[in-house]
């Protein structure tokens, strides 16, 4: 099992650091060229791949912490709390896992179904939402009962992606070309979640030299700010473009469904 748990972490590594730089060829690229599309479709696979190992990693420590830390569990001088501690970052790291899983998916299958959201509605896909809202429940009560401030930021951020999801895919009617936003947004969450992870785990050995300990929430909580002022000016920069929410007879009308 420490096995399987340690290669699955050295492919999560391994792609999600290839998906940092990945990211941006299709933001940059022009909307709808051969190179938005190619690299997009591979963004996406590796994506996909960082998530479903993260959630294997999470799951084997969640079954079974002693036998994937052995050594760490050993020399711990307080073995149940060094349990209880492993299963709370774990449980965290599963909802991130599914937060970037179900924005991924979320993202493409907006893309391809448009206003008629077929596949959005199918079971894995409910899978998904459901997964990633009690995930973020969880974690709330976690950091509600530890004091957490990190779990309890990201368990609102969660549970308020999972409803935005869930009113988007079951909403009666949308705007006009509003799947082109949905796209958007998912997208640029899912990469911010990859940028999270690398500055949570790179950046703030860096940080902390200045800014000692205060660090680990900044790196943690920096790329989630950043990320959605862009986001902000992004939504704001397609809507315009493809009048989403436009004058006239386009802002007028939801597409049909």
């Amino acid at each position: 099992m420490q096995h399987i748990h340690q290669f699955s972490l050295f492919i999560h590594i391994i792609v999600g650091s290839c998906t940092l730089l990945l990211f941006w060829a299709p933001v940059l690229a022009k909307k709808g060229g051969k190179v938005h599309n190619l690299s997009g479709k591979a963004y996406v696979y590796c994506m996909q791949l960082v998530a479903l190992t993260g959630i294997l990693c999470c799951a084997l420590v969640l079954f079974d912490p002693v036998s994937i830390y052995q050594e760490a569990f050993e020399q711990a001088q307080n073995q149940a709390e060094f349990i209880q501690n492993a299963h709370g970052r774990a449980s965290f790291l599963l909802m991130l896992s599914f937060l970037v899983l179900t924005s991924v998916v979320h993202g493409v299958r907006a893309l391809k179904d448009k206003a008629p959201r077929q596949s959005l509605r199918r079971a894995d896909m409910m899978f998904n939402y459901l997964a990633l809202l009690c995930s973020a429940l969880y974690v709330a009560y976690l950091g509600s009962q530890s004091g957490q401030v990190l779990y309890l930021v990201f368990s609102v951020i969660g549970m308020l992606v999972a409803i935005k999801m869930m009113r988007y895919t079951f909403a009666q009617a949308v705007q006009p070309r509003q799947w082109v936003i949905e796209h958007l947004s998912a997208m640029i969450g899912s990469g911010i979640g990859v940028y999270t992870a690398f500055s949570a785990v790179g950046g703030r050995y860096l940080l902390v030299e200045i800014l000692g300990e205060q660090a680990i929430l900044m790196a943690w909580l920096a790329p989630s700010v950043v990320g959605t002022l862009a986001l902000v000016v992004a939504k704001r920069k397609y809507q315009q473009r493809y009048r989403v929410a436009g004058k006239g007879k386009l802002a007028g009308q939801a597409e049909p469904i």
